[in-house]
């Protein structure tokens, strides 16, 4: 009798993984309009899209806010992590497994609208004295393979928009979508600032710690295509306006 509980045991185990074994620690940082903290929640396309995407998968463990640098070690150094949304690049491709993408973003340089100077390429960008950027952010990171030894990073993108709106930097790092979400959350005026420059453009994705097991990232990415399939993804981005 014994023999043939334990044999059913190792059939039920088969049959459904334990998600004990699986348990997921989910991460996100405060990245407008996207994925972002409002009123004590957090909300935003991206979180609907991956909480959509664990309801389908049974995954049931809570989306946790980070700072972008602790998130991102995180990922990088522990099992079963999943941290969205991340800009993919040639760079990290190697280090992350990857679902997605969730959208797309374009790195741009702003600036005051009144600014005592002109930029017309990034060339000129690297002649100002300061440069805001996020700790460990793609964008930062890329500047400086650029060449550019002007940057000042903090460890989250509303302390940028209201140094730039006092004139404490002179140009900001960020991206569109986006910014106008955090100048909201930061209480500045978005039209205050101007475009002034074009970094570049990426995809932003579900990135999966190497120490997850592919059948993880194949039930989402499975999940995710279903999703694109049956028009929730697109549905999700017109409700919050996201191109």
């Amino acid at each position: 009798m014994k023999n043939i509980l334990l044999i059913l045991f190792s059939i039920y185990l088969l049959a459904f993984p334990s998600h004990a074994a699986e348990h997921l620690t989910i991460l996100t940082e405060n990245l407008p309009p996207l994925n972002f903290v409002e009123n004590g929640t957090l909300v935003g396309p991206s979180v609907e899209i991956v909480k959509e995407i664990q309801e389908r998968t049974g995954s049931v463990e809570p989306i946790q806010v980070y700072p972008w640098a602790r998130a991102y070690k995180m990922a990088l150094d522990m099992e079963n992590v999943i941290l969205f949304g991340m800009t993919y690049t040639k760079d990290r491709s190697e280090l992350f497994k990857w679902v997605g993408p969730l959208a797309t973003k374009r790195d741009i340089l702003l600036a005051r609208r009144d600014a005592p100077f002109s930029i017309t390429s990034l060339e000129d960008a690297k002649k100002v004295e300061r440069i805001g950027t996020l700790r460990d952010d793609v964008r930062g990171k890329l500047l400086e393979k650029m060449g550019f030894t002007n940057l000042e990073p903090v460890s989250d993108e509303q302390n940028n928009a209201q140094k730039l709106a006092l004139g404490r930097i002179d140009l900001w790092a960020y991206k569109k979508p986006g910014f106008r979400t955090v100048c909201k959350l930061a209480e500045v005026d978005p039209d205050l600032f101007v475009e002034v420059a074009h970094i570049k453009e990426s995809e932003l994705k579900i990135a999966f710690s190497k120490k997850t097991s592919d059948a993880i990232v194949a039930r989402w990415q499975k999940a995710f295509d279903d999703m694109m399939a049956d028009g929730t993804v697109q549905q999700i981005k017109d409700k919050w306006n996201i191109d």
